[in-house]
């Protein structure tokens, strides 16, 4: 969720004008090196660091500006502590056109690397994830600069309060333009260092995730003192401060309890086949955050901030079932679901062996898929909250993870052997309250929800599905979309 605040952008301005810079202002405006520390904070508890170093350098032996942030957060799963780090290191010439950037992630020690090079009006880009690299080329639009340098730009643009733009935000992790709304909002001041310091207050409203909203705190001098996201479930607040109190003590957020929704009404049956609920989500429609599906309906009220939900399991029907393969040819729908992807390497020689193992020669796609779920419940031995976000070959290497690692180990043994497969993305009861949960469709002829991470074979009734990204993306941020629009706003009554 904290991908859209602070990865790296690319932004452009859309009015159609080339923004030109005259390298002696920047050498006015902006004095290197330069350092920053903030430090981040989660639902009021700070949970880690930002550090951004900002100097002159040269890039492929022409003048440039490299930047350098790490980040570094820390918090708890139920209970179990997870730890994220991320480094971006980027290149802009010194009339800031991008030139090159390369960003690193751990997650509790699963790496991820992303390199990319701008020219020619493009962007190419190699991702590398468990020892496998995944190479693509996008076309960028021109005039584009990275989102650290943006607030120099409308600086030296000579901004006003009450001065609005249009933005196109090209996104590293989405791979596409994100229309952005730039507004200028108020002046303000902002304390640092023991004095009050001038600044302009700007919004920006990112077309994702049904409206993405950040307000900064931006200096006279390009300097972000402040900036805090508008997500009504989930405050993130960045606060430029100095390197001590960055490093300091922080909080012991846990996610999962702080973000777990307590229903109202009756008690949801185990393993149920029908589920109805009453669903409101405060400040916002529900026909644009709940799925209507084969399995799933939503009824709306008068007013779309409330309606009933119905879930029912249907039975697979077995004159429907196909044989394997699974040819994408006669539906073109299929195609994407038997890609291989950065987190789903279908095309895995270890992947598809394990596979082709566990199926022992079915070619009956129901029968295939069955084998496959109880093979990946079974052998996840290790049912854990301590991964980030694993691969499907670091699951099968390990052995270990919960429900998002289930999902793609499952997802990438079935279309390895030929079964379409996509992820989904909602909330599933468990115990005391539905929590925040990722499970598996298989396509056998008709698509059939399925849950390896619980142990049932047809994914049962006690789940309400949300809006997302079904065609994964090298980051799976897009299945994010249901949470940021739900957090803390879906009220849920179960009526049976």
């Amino acid at each position: 969720m904290l991908n859209c605040f602070l990865l790296v952008l690319f932004v452009q301005f859309s009015e159609g004008k080339v923004v030109k810079i005259d390298p002696m202002e920047l050498e006015k405006m902006v004095q290197l090196p330069q350092e920053d520390w903030l430090t981040l904070t989660v639902m009021g508890e700070k949970i880690g660091y930002a550090h951004i170093y900002t100097e002159k350098s040269q890039y492929q032996g022409e003048e440039a500006i490299r930047t350098r942030m790490d980040v570094m957060m820390e918090f708890k799963r139920s209970g179990t502590g997870l730890r994220l780090e991320t480094t971006k290191i980027h290149y802009v010439g010194m009339d800031f056109v991008p030139r090159y950037f390369i960003s690193t992630s751990k997650e509790s020690g699963h790496e991820k690397r992303v390199e990319g090079e701008i020219k020619d009006g493009s962007i190419y880009l190699k991702t590398t994830l468990a020892g496998e690299t995944t190479q693509s080329q996008n076309l960028i639009p021109p005039d584009t600069i990275f989102e650290e340098t943006l607030g120099y730009l409308m600086l030296q643009r000579g901004i006003s309060v009450g001065d609005e733009y249009t933005l196109s935000v090209f996104n590293t992790e989405l791979m596409r333009p994100v229309e952005t709304q730039v507004s200028v909002v108020r002046e303000d001041t902002v304390e640092f260092g023991g004095e009050s310091k001038p600044a302009i207050v700007i919004d920006y409203l990112m077309d994702i995730f049904g409206g993405f909203r950040a307000t900064a705190w931006l200096g006279h001098d390009g300097t972000t003192y402040r900036m805090e996201t508008g997500i009504p479930g989930m405050k993130i607040v960045l606060s430029k401060v100095d390197m001590e109190t960055a490093l300091g003590k922080h909080g012991e957020l846990d996610v999962i309890i702080n973000t777990k929704i307590f229903s109202r009404g009756i008690q949801p049956i185990q393993n149920a086949r029908y589920f109805k609920a009453r669903l409101r989500l405060n400040g916002g429609n529900l026909d644009e955050v709940i799925v209507n599906n084969g399995r799933q309906k939503l009824h709306l009220d008068e007013h779309p901030d409330s309606g009933t939900v119905e879930i029912e399991v249907p039975a697979v029907n077995p004159s429907k079932v196909l044989n394997l393969p699974i040819q994408a040819d006669a539906n073109q729908d299929l195609e994407e679901f038997l890609k291989s992807t950065v987190y789903i390497q279908a095309n895995q020689p270890t992947l598809k062996a394990k596979a082709i193992e566990i199926i022992n020669g079915e070619i009956d796609a129901w029968k295939a898929s069955k084998k496959l779920c109880r093979w990946v419940h079974t052998n996840i031995y290790d049912k854990n909250l301590r991964i980030g976000f694993g691969s499907a070959l670091q699951t099968l290497e390990s052995l270990e993870g919960d429900c998002t690692e289930h999902t793609v180990l499952l997802i990438a043994l079935a279309r390895s052997v030929d079964i379409p497969a996509r992820a989904c993305m909602g909330l599933v009861f468990q115990r005391d309250a539905f929590y925040y949960h990722f499970w598996p469709e298989l396509y056998v002829g008709e698509w059939v929800a399925m849950e390896p991470t619980l142990g049932q074979i047809q994914a049962d009734a006690n789940r309400i599905q949300l809006t997302g990204g079904q065609i994964e993306s090298n980051s799976l941020i897009e299945f994010g979309e249901g949470v940021m629009r739900t957090l803390n706003q879906l009220e849920i009554e179960v009526i049976q």
